[in-house]
């Protein structure tokens, strides 16, 4: 049963939703793009992996441990003086600034230093030299960061949902404005139009930003900033315990890119393409509910109210469960279609196709319990608890990493050996933060419905791909039959409508039937027993 507060938390998730929708389909036009005009190119290879080590720090940074600090201590301040708050705020973005400024022109000198007077490798230096390029982005995508925070706890959250748009659109005009270049040169544009993009996106932001320091502060209180303030400096403990977590898990990333990169000089790509698909339904469902899940979550914290604190975690972990399984069972039986659709055109090839619908299905492994550690996570950072995550993500980094080199080097599976060590090292994350929470009951009755709705509209739609209009799936499960792909627009449009209608149709069918009334309430479909 819905509570007012569960129904707040459900419609800032909406909000985020709608415009991180609008922002990942945009995100898929940029990788399709890219796939469309340079396909899985070693230079476009390399600069993936170079924007992986850019985007290092602004994981560790921007997208970690300063926003899940920075939430639980701008609730208590603002709880009786909102000017604090705000005070809190000004003092955090400026000291933010100031680090930042100084890591980054330490982080190129080094860099730059190093490529000039150490002996690299041919493919190193082109990885080095476009991370070079892309640090300045750092800058602009972690104060979008701290910014995005503060405008979720004001319940802003569609500005922060829908501002990566900014940065795709920069991707994609970049990628084919240079389409007919050297792939190399390319690379090099990319590199600096990703930058660009991170302005922009926060830039897209500032206005809010201003209008919520001028209601609360004079522009002579805001230019009268205190950089490391004695309450920023209070982030310290959690912020450096979130930041070993964090590192843990942007160790697994580059670990990733240097095993894909042994496995195939494509595997970075064929990762590449498959992971931002994957992270579609984790970004609408999960980061959306634990965006607006934190600051109600470290309200009742703050309050010592543990009877609402448990019910929001139960309400966000069964209302998750209920769109993400579909989503897992939908990402199976549809990748074969829905990858040759995006991308299977240009210079995307066959094998391509091939290699990134099996990472896909190696990603989709560990979908669920991804999607439950961005929900569990929230429940100790409102606590002001970073170690528990911490732990969790260390232990999981070394399992991670024990996987990569097993399934590489001693199974030789190629690329889809990392994303299978990605997934199962979710699963024991989840495992390990679900066990230090206690709390019983995560999912009810309805769910389990759910579940069997989703299998059973899963197996109709693979039916009916195999037998009807030749979907490849089978095929690539078994190798008996040679597998080939339709590279006609109108054809691979056609299976992929054919096919995602079709689990649509089946999945909503049984919910009736079955009367699984959160899945019904959700797209408004009248309950069986009320017709």
């Amino acid at each position: 049963m819905e509570t007012e507060v569960t129904k707040k938390v459900s419609k800032g998730a909406f909000s985020f939703f709608s415009g991180t929708l609008i922002s990942r389909v945009s995100g898929l036009g940029r990788d399709m793009s890219l796939a469309f005009c340079f396909g899985s190119h070693p230079a476009i290879a390399a600069f993936m992996v170079a924007y992986r080590f850019s985007n290092l720090f602004r994981r560790l940074i921007g997208e970690g441990s300063l926003p899940a600090g920075f939430v639980p201590h701008f609730e208590e301040l603002r709880k009786d003086r909102p000017e604090e708050g705000a005070r809190f705020f000004r003092d955090v973005f400026f000291s933010a600034l100031f680090f930042l400024v100084g890591l980054i022109l330490f982080l190129s000198l080094g860099l730059g230093a190093y490529l000039q007077y150490a002996s690299v490798s041919e493919a190193a230096r082109e990885i080095l030299s476009l991370t070079l390029l892309m640090l300045p982005g750092l800058l602009f995508i972690c104060l979008y960061a701290v910014s995005s925070a503060l405008l979720q706890c004001e319940r802003k959250f569609f500005l922060s949902g829908i501002a990566p748009l900014f940065f795709n659109i920069s991707w994609i005009v970049t990628a084919f404005f240079f389409r007919d270049s050297i792939p190399s040169q390319a690379a090099v544009a990319l590199s600096l139009a990703v930058v660009v993009g991170f302005f922009l996106q926060w830039l897209f932001l500032f206005p809010a930003l201003r209008s919520y320091l001028r209601t609360f502060l004079s522009w002579k209180e805001i230019c009268k900033f205190r950089l490391f303030s004695l309450e920023v400096r209070g982030l310290l403990k959690p912020f450096s315990l979130g930041l070993i977590g964090v590192s843990a898990t942007q160790v697994n990333s580059l670990m990733d890119s240097i095993f894909a990169t042994y496995a195939s000089l494509e595997g970075p790509a064929y990762l590449w393409y498959a992971i931002r698909i994957q992270q579609l339904p984790i970004a609408l469902f999960g980061i959306a509910l634990a965006s607006a899940l934190l600051p109600p979550l470290a309200r009742s914290a703050s309050k010592e109210d543990w009877g609402p604190f448990q019910g929001l975690l139960r309400y966000s972990f069964t209302k998750s469960f209920h769109f993400i399984f579909p989503c897992v069972i939908a990402v199976f039986v549809l990748a074969a279609c829905g990858v040759n659709l995006l991308y299977g055109r240009g210079d995307f090839s066959l094998e391509a196709t091939s290699q990134t619908i099996l990472c896909l299905w190696g990603y989709s492994v560990g979908l669920l319990p991804a999607v439950f550690v961005l929900l569990l996570a929230p429940a100790f950072y409102a606590q002001k608890n970073f170690r528990v995550p911490m732990q969790a993500a260390v232990i999981s980094m070394g399992i991670n990493i024990a996987l990569n080199a097993l399934f590489v080097f001693g199974f030789q599976l190629g690329a889809v050996s990392i994303a299978l060590s990605t997934s199962f090292s979710a699963w024991f994350n989840c495992w390990f933060l679900q066990r230090a929470l206690k709390q019983q009951k995560w999912l009810n009755a309805d769910a389990y419905k759910g579940a069997l709705c989703a299998l059973i509209a899963g197996g109709v739609t693979l039916l009916l791909g195999h037998f009807l209009v030749q979907d490849p799936t089978v095929s690539l499960i078994t190798q008996k039959t040679a597998v080939t792909f339709s590279r006609s627009f109108s054809e691979q449009a056609l299976q992929f409508f054919v096919l995602s209608g079709t689990f649509c149709l089946t999945f909503l069918s049984y919910a009736w039937f079955f009367d699984v009334q959160e899945v019904l309430s959700f797209f408004r479909i009248p309950s069986r027993k009320a017709v």
